[in-house]
């Protein structure tokens, strides 16, 4: 089991930090009767968010689970915090079936793409235990003080959470911030559609707002537009 280590990224959200060759991290947003969980780390990685949330000040349940997509880096932990807390665990409809249980493969039209999507899912998602969708979400709903943005590329269904009040956008796997540079994806081919994927970047810097923390890595702070604005620059050129 990873150690949890508690990252602050602003008044109402913090990482928390696992380990492993990507840098995964899920966040904890505070709100008036708890706290929201966005994504849930690998299986088995539930006891160190849990260890985590009860280190924070009451009320410290988790209330909702918000899944971005349904990699299993993200949706692991889930079942086993819901069987702690009986949160309600949300994603998008159209990321729904991936989360439940169909395999990301059927999702892109590439070959390569589909066989390593495929690899993927017969070595990792089939260690996952399913975890059923309470509800679905879509773009511009509200859970708790979050914002949905719909973000498809990297997944289908990829959502972001944008934290109107902190002004921080919590962006999934649409950006990494791993080894010192940003991009789409340090893993080849894990993204379904590229083209949607690019689309969906410059949909998060167009929304204006000074921070986006990416599930992979450090969040970029105070210039995140500006930032991801010339990674496209230069990814275009």
């Amino acid at each position: 089991m990873p150690a949890a280590r508690l990252r602050p990224i602003s008044r109402h959200v913090a990482a928390v930090d696992l380990h492993g060759r990507f840098q995964v991290a899920a966040f904890l947003v505070r709100h008036r009767d708890g706290l929201v969980l966005v994504d849930s780390g690998f299986p088995g990685w539930q006891y160190a968010i849990l260890t985590a949330a009860a280190s924070l000040p009451q009320p410290n349940r988790i209330s909702h689970v918000i899944l971005t997509h349904a990699h299993a880096d993200h949706i692991g932990g889930a079942a086993g915090i819901v069987e702690h807390m009986s949160a309600e665990v949300l994603c998008s409809a159209t990321e729904q079936p991936y989360v439940e249980g169909r395999s990301l493969a059927c999702a892109t039209s590439h070959w390569v793409s589909r066989g390593v999507l495929a690899l993927s899912h017969h070595l990792t998602q089939r260690r996952v235990r399913r975890v059923s969708i309470d509800r679905t979400v879509a773009d511009g709903d509200e859970i708790c003080g979050l914002r949905v943005v719909s973000i498809p590329g990297h997944t289908p269904g990829q959502i972001a959470l944008v934290h109107e009040e902190d002004r921080v956008v919590l962006c999934g796997d649409a950006l990494f911030n791993v080894r010192g540079r940003i991009g789409y994806d340090p893993t080849p081919m894990m993204t379904v559609d590229p083209a949607r994927a690019a689309s969906s970047l410059e949909r998060i810097a167009r929304l204006g707002l000074p921070d986006v923390a990416p599930s992979h890595g450090p969040a970029i702070l105070g210039d995140a537009p500006a930032q991801i604005e010339r990674f496209l620059r230069g990814a275009r050129s």
